[in-house]
């Protein structure tokens, strides 16, 4: 394959690759994270406690099913990261999810053992380049195993409800889909585009865990997943025409749809949205 080359436009720019993640996003979104923000900014937006809980958890069955470590072991050292994660969004979700974490981290390696991912090699990077996209797309999968398959983990944690009659906090049990999510699609789709094996997405709760993979969901087959890639493609063509317009935020801002009621792209602190309402006065 030919060697290709980060045109100047994406270095003038200041990217040296774009991520799964950043596609993701919306491209208002995008332009307020990556060209208004620096990098220090962007880590003290911060995340809130479902991503905590996300992180702990993943690190955790790695450990366990990539490396072997004990999993009480395994599960102590990922109530001690959850409890110096600097998420702050939610006290009563930091201490209920607290408690979700053993059995989230049992059913985890439960269904990656399972399923054969014993001894798979863990934040495997992954780089690769889409036609006509001037910047690779990076990446790190969850779980590789070589020539074989690989797994991507996403954790769903119980969500709040009203109030019980005495004043405590009601709790529903978390969903697990029954397809994968289009947005993990996508990303299992570019890390596909780079390994050429068989995808996997692992949906893990505190109450069960569910894989998909090609030969139980269509839409990880081959015709469905390109379709995703050829999605990601455009996501990051769109970004790359953004950029021949002009790098300073302030002009791209004044072209591009905010859509301040979007469920979730903007939910962060009132100071960071007022900062983002900023940039998309005129």
């Amino acid at each position: 394959m030919k060697k290709r080359e980060i045109s100047e436009l994406w270095k003038t720019a200041g990217f040296s690759h774009l991520s799964a993640s950043q596609l993701l996003r919306s491209p208002a979104k995008w332009i307020f994270d990556y060209l208004h923000l620096t990098s220090e900014e962007r880590r003290d937006v911060g995340v809130g406690e479902r991503a905590a809980i996300g992180t702990s958890v993943h690190t955790a069955v790695q450990s366990i099913v990539c490396h072997g470590a004990d999993i009480d072991e395994a599960i102590e050292a990922a109530q001690i990261a959850f409890d110096f994660h600097p998420a702050d969004e939610d006290d009563v979700l930091r201490v209920k999810f607290r408690e979700c974490i053993p059995q989230m981290v049992h059913q985890g390696v439960n269904i990656c053992v399972e399923n054969g991912f014993t001894g798979a090699i863990d934040e495997e990077r992954i780089d690769c380049w889409l036609d006509d996209v001037n910047v690779p797309i990076l990446g790190f999968v969850d779980l590789l195993v070589e020539g074989s398959m690989f797994g991507e983990m996403k954790t769903k944690a119980p969500r709040k409800t009203k109030l019980l009659k005495d004043g405590s906090q009601g709790w529903a049990k978390a969903t697990l889909p029954k397809r994968p999510e289009f947005a993990h699609i996508c990303q299992a789709a570019i890390y596909w585009h780079a390994l050429r094996v068989t995808p996997s997405i692992i949906y893990i709760a505190e109450h069960d865990a569910v894989i998909f993979n090609a030969y139980n969901c269509p839409e990880l087959q081959a015709d469905s997943i390109n379709n995703a890639l050829n999605e990601m493609r455009q996501k990051a063509l769109i970004r790359q025409n953004l950029l021949t317009v002009s790098t300073d935020p302030k002009v791209l801002a004044s072209i591009t749809d905010p859509d301040w009621g979007h469920m979730y792209q903007w939910k962060m602190k009132q100071e960071w949205l007022e900062r983002a309402k900023d940039l998309w006065k005129i």
